[in-house]
C-alpha cells in the first residue's frame, strides 16, 4: 500500500498541497484525456468522502429544497434484472432504489439521484464549490505520478479490491466480490495517499467543468476550470457499475459526462473549497 502523506483535516475535508502533476491519459483508446499535459494548482480543500445521504437530508431539512427528480417526478435507475438504464416515477434521492424505498439504513451512502445544479446549489448553500475536473485528478492521484489507480498500478493488488466497482461480464452479471452490488457506504475501501476515499467506484462525482473531447489540446497550464461553455459536464471517478471489460473508468484519468440535468443511482458529488 502507497505511504500515507500527513496533510491537514478539518470539517471533513483535507487541504491537498499545491502542486504539479501530468495530467491525461497514455491509454490510446481515451482519446478524450489527451495530449498528455503539466498542470499545476494552488493549494485546495476537498471533501474527505462523497456528500452523504444524512448530510444531504440536513441541507434540506434546512433550505426546503427540492431536487430536480423531485420535481420531475422520476430519475434513471440501471435494472440489474433487465441490464438497461430505465426512468422510473418515484425514484429520486429519499427513494434511491425503488419509488417505495427509503433511506433507513444507507444514511452513510453517498447521495444519488442529484443532478449537476443540485450539487451545485448544495456545495453554495455549504459555502463550498464543486472541484475541477483538474483538481479531482490531481486529488485522485494522491500523490503517485505513475498510479493507474488511486492506489497504485494494479486494479486488485494481491487480490484485495480497493474499490466499489463491477466485476462480472457487464451489464449481464455483477458477482458482488468486492461485497457490493450497488452503491455502498462511503469510506469502506482504503483511503489513497491523500486521506481521500471513493476517489474511484461507488459513485461519479460531478466536477465544475464543461466537457469538450478536445480540451486538453487547448487547456491551461495553470489552474485550468474547463471550456467557458458547453452541454455536458464532466463526471469523474467511475462508480459501482464500473467494469473491467465495459472501458476504464476506475483510472484515474478516465474522463465522463453527462447531461447536468441528469439523475442516475450512480452518480453523486463531493465539494470542493478555496484555501
Amino acid at each position: 500500500m502507497p505511504t500515507p502523506i500527513p496533510l491537514e483535516s478539518a470539517g471533513g475535508m483535507i487541504r491537498l498541497p499545491h502542486g504539479s502533476f501530468v495530467m491525461g491519459s497514455p491509454q490510446a483508446d481515451e482519446t478524450d484525456a489527451q495530449p498528455l499535459h503539466r498542470v499545476r494548482l494552488e493549494a485546495f480543500w476537498l471533501d474527505k468522502t462523497p456528500v452523504t445521504n444524512r448530510q444531504f437530508q440536513h441541507f434540506v431539512d434546512q433550505t426546503s429544497y427540492e431536487t430536480e427528480a423531485e420535481r420531475r417526478g422520476s430519475s434513471l435507475i440501471f435494472d440489474r434484472k433487465l441490464s438497461e438504464w430505465r426512468d422510473v416515477v418515484g425514484v429520486n434521492w429519499r427513494h434511491p432504489d425503488v419509488p417505495d424505498g427509503s433511506l433507513v439504513g444507507k444514511e452513510n451512502y453517498p447521495v444519488v439521484h442529484v443532478t449537476w445544479q443540485d450539487a451545485a446549489t448544495y456545495a453554495a448553500w455549504a459555502n463550498k464549490r464543486l472541484p475541477t475536473e483538474a483538481e479531482f485528478e490531481y486529488a485522485a492521484r494522491g500523490g503517485l505520478s505513475d498510479s493507474t489507480y488511486p492506489w497504485g498500478r494494479e486494479l486488485t493488488p494481491a487480490g484485495s479490491h480497493m474499490a466499489n466497482g463491477w466485476q462480472g461480464h457487464y451489464p449481464q452479471q455483477d458477482t458482488g466480490q468486492d461485497g457490493y452490488r450497488g452503491t455502498s457506504p462511503v469510506g469502506q475501501f482504503p483511503p489513497n495517499r491523500f486521506g481521500l476515499v471513493d476517489m474511484a467506484g461507488n459513485v461519479w462525482h460531478w466536477c465544475a467543468d464543461w466537457y469538450d473531447a478536445d480540451y486538453y489540446a487547448s487547456s491551461l497550464a495553470d489552474n485550468p476550470r474547463g471550456p467557458k461553455r458547453g452541454t455536458q459536464r464532466v463526471r469523474r471517478g467511475g462508480s459501482w457499475l464500473s467494469a473491467t471489460n465495459f472501458g476504464g473508468a476506475l483510472r484515474v484519468d478516465s474522463r465522463d459526462h453527462a447531461p447536468p440535468g441528469e439523475s442516475t443511482n450512480h452518480t453523486g458529488f463531493r465539494c470542493a473549497r478555496d484555501v
